[in-house]
C-alpha cells in the first residue's frame, strides 16, 4: 500500500511539474511585453549618392512606388527658378515661328548641365514642327539641341510652322535639374505652346 501511495504522489508531482512547465513556454512563446521605447524612424529626402568632393549629390534612384512623374516634388518651386514658354505674337498662317522655352536658376541654384535634359513635342494638327525631340547635357555637357546650356540658364528654340491662321495649343514634356550647394532636383515639367496664327 505504501508503495502504491509513493507512486501515487510521484505522479501527482510529475503532473504538477509538467503543467508549469507548459505555463512558463506559454510565457516564453508570447511577446515580452512594451517597454515603452520607440524607435524613431527618419524622415526627410531620399538618401543621395556620393559624389566628388564640392560637387552636388545627385539622387539615388528611385524606389519601387516612388512619386509619379506628376508629383509637385517634380515640379520647378518658384525659388528653385523659372521655366518660361515665349511665343512671337506675330506668327503668320504659312510661315515658320520660333517659341521660346528658357529655365532661368533662381538664386542660390544654378542649371545641372551633366543632367540628361530632354524635351518633347506634340504638336496638334495643322502645325508642323522642325524637331520633336530635343536634347541637351549629360556627362559630356553637349550643348546637343539646346540653344543655349549654362549653369545660369538654358534654352530651347522651337521651329513651328501654323498651316492656317488660328490658335493652336502645342503639348510637351519637359525633364531637366537644377542644383543647389547640396542637392540637385531633377524636374519633369508638362509645358504648353500656345500659338496664335494670323
Amino acid at each position: 500500500m505504501m508503495r502504491g501511495m509513493t507512486r501515487f504522489a510521484v505522479l501527482v508531482v510529475c503532473v504538477a511539474a509538467c503543467s508549469r512547465s507548459a505555463g512558463s513556454q506559454d510565457k516564453v512563446s508570447s511577446p515580452p511585453p512594451a517597454s515603452g521605447d520607440t524607435i524613431a524612424v527618419p524622415k526627410g529626402p531620399a538618401p543621395t549618392m556620393g559624389a566628388p568632393a564640392g560637387q552636388p549629390s545627385l539622387p539615388a534612384a528611385a524606389p519601387a512606388g516612388a512619386p509619379a512623374a506628376d508629383d509637385d516634388r517634380m515640379k520647378l518651386k518658384p525659388e528653385e527658378g523659372t521655366l518660361a514658354v515665349v511665343v512671337p505674337p506675330d506668327a503668320k498662317a504659312g510661315a515658320e515661328t520660333v517659341a521660346r522655352i528658357t529655365v532661368t536658376p533662381g538664386k542660390g541654384y544654378h542649371v545641372n548641365t551633366e543632367y540628361p535634359t530632354k524635351l518633347q513635342i506634340t504638336p496638334p494638327s495643322g502645325v508642323t514642327v522642325a524637331k520633336t525631340e530635343f536634347t541637351a547635357g549629360g556627362h559630356d555637357k553637349a550643348k546637343g539641341d539646346a540653344a543655349e546650356l549654362e549653369e545660369q540658364g538654358m534654352a530651347f528654340a522651337v521651329k513651328l510652322t501654323p498651316a492656317a491662321s488660328g490658335s493652336y495649343t502645342i503639348s510637351g514634356k519637359f525633364k531637366f535639374a537644377v542644383c543647389d550647394a547640396s542637392q540637385c532636383l531633377p524636374k519633369k515639367e508638362a509645358i504648353a505652346i500656345t500659338l496664335a496664327a494670323k
